[in-house]
């Protein structure tokens, strides 16, 4: 017997919304709440590595338009990563381009941006702006009723917390499953991507990310964003937000410290552009020369500050008709670069499973069981391993151990087979 339900996804976010894609391309009725008042309301934001995984997931949800526009929009970096010394060493650099036989699996990089934009596009009623959740209640007829601050009541048979890492879903289905803070801040800029600034980048930055490794407890994430003016006249052709078609190539720097270090004292993110600015410039002061230009390059208006939080591993919980996905139970620091595919996988294994009950005859409680139980697994993996990343490139540095490390690092960066091993563990 096929299972009748509709679903309502609290957060427009990129999980959310590509759960909301795969849904209604199946026929399963779905209504996003999103708290922004208008899809145009998120003006910021950098780029975002999309991995294999995420990659695929996408696929899966997006009708062929959206994923081939979504294929088309890329930048040109984003293959490799590299670690270098504070002084622009390399310590090591691998460039993984793929499984050339799958072109739908492999890494890509896209502006934040957009990727909303492509996700939003062609659901036109299917979400609601402005929605700010307040809570949830379980009917008498086995449905689940979401309230909003303006007063409005939806209902809907399954609800899905796709709401961020501070998500007022999980504070009442989870309470236990509050992030915890790490003590680290990630001060982030972004650059105009001028000739100056591309003369003065590190060579490795075009085949993608780089960490500088510096014997501080600090660390230093760059990145280039450039797209090509083909992807201009796709974005604009097909209708997609100005602003995305519109975005300019950049170069970002993300500064993580401990608070102290940075000398932050209070709410990090009410700190003004202008001063997080003179505090990534203090970080890289005795750093290379071009490192220190290009700190001098960042725009005010586009700094940010991020205090990094990381999830708890949690029990299983007994399985309801309100479940969750992305950030809003398995929340992760930046240091792998992985936060947003493991919530597109999320997604698209949570799509996989409710289509699979609404085709029956699989009961949609078993649906969302297996879906939590594979997610505990492969996402709390992932949790632990962005902790030990930022704890290794930020606060585990101890002189002959530190010292120890770069070495292996160099060696390792001489041996091609063993360095592709170890980046893909």
């Amino acid at each position: 017997m096929k299972d009748r339900f509709d679903v309502g996804i609290i957060g427009g976010g990129i999980g959310g919304l590509c759960l909301a894609q795969g849904l209604k391309k199946a026929g399963i009725p779905v209504q996003v709440y999103e708290r922004d008042e208008a899809a145009s309301s998120r003006t910021q934001g950098f780029r975002i590595h999309i991995s294999p995984d995420g990659s695929r997931a996408l696929y899966e949800c997006l009708p062929q338009k959206l994923w081939d526009i979504f294929h088309l929009t890329g930048g040109d970096f984003g293959q490799g990563f590299s670690m270098l010394t504070e002084q622009l060493e390399e310590l090591l650099s691998v460039v993984d381009r793929g499984d050339p036989a799958d072109p739908v699996a492999c890494h890509r990089s896209i502006s934040r941006i957009t990727l909303r934009n492509v996700l939003l596009s062609g659901l036109g009623g299917n979400v609601q702006f402005g929605k700010r959740f307040l809570r949830y209640e379980e009917t008498d007829k086995g449905r689940i009723s979401a309230h909003f601050e303006d007063g409005g009541v939806a209902e809907a048979s399954i609800l899905v917390a796709a709401d961020g890492v501070n998500s007022a879903v999980r504070q009442q289905r989870l309470p236990h499953a509050e992030p915890i803070h790490t003590g680290v801040v990630a001060v982030a800029g972004k650059a105009p991507l001028t000739d100056g600034v591309l003369a003065l980048a590190p060579h490795q930055l075009l085949d993608g990310p780089a960490l500088i490794i510096p014997p501080q407890q600090a660390s230093l994430f760059m990145a280039l964003w450039k797209r090509s003016r083909a992807s201009f006249e796709i974005l604009r052709r097909v209708g997609v937000d100005g602003r995305a078609a519109e975005e300019g190539d950049y170069l970002i720097l993300g500064l993580g410290a401990r608070a102290e270090y940075l000398g932050l004292r209070g709410d990090p993110k009410a700190v003004p552009g202008g001063e997080l600015k003179q505090i990534l410039r203090r970080g890289v002061r005795n750093w290379h020369p071009d490192l220190r230009k290009l700190s001098e390059m960042l725009d005010e208006s586009e700094m940010t500050a991020n205090p990094l939080r990381s999830s708890p591993r949690v029990a299983a919980w007994p399985t309801t008709r309100i479940t969750l996905l992305g950030d809003a139970i398995h929340s992760m620091t930046p240091y792998r670069g992985i936060g947003a595919n493991v919530a597109l996988r999320d997604a698209a294994l949570l799509c996989t499973k409710l289509v699979e009950a609404a085709q029956g005859p699989k009961p949609v409680l078993e649906a969302i069981h297996e879906y939590e139980a594979a997610m505990r697994g492969y996402a709390f993996d992932a949790v632990h391993a962005s902790l030990q990343s930022m704890e290794q490139a930020v606060l585990r540095k101890k002189g002959p151990q530190f010292r120890l490390t770069k070495t292996a690092m160099r060696v390792m960066n001489r041996l091609p087979a063993l360095k592709r091993r170890v980046m893909a563990a």
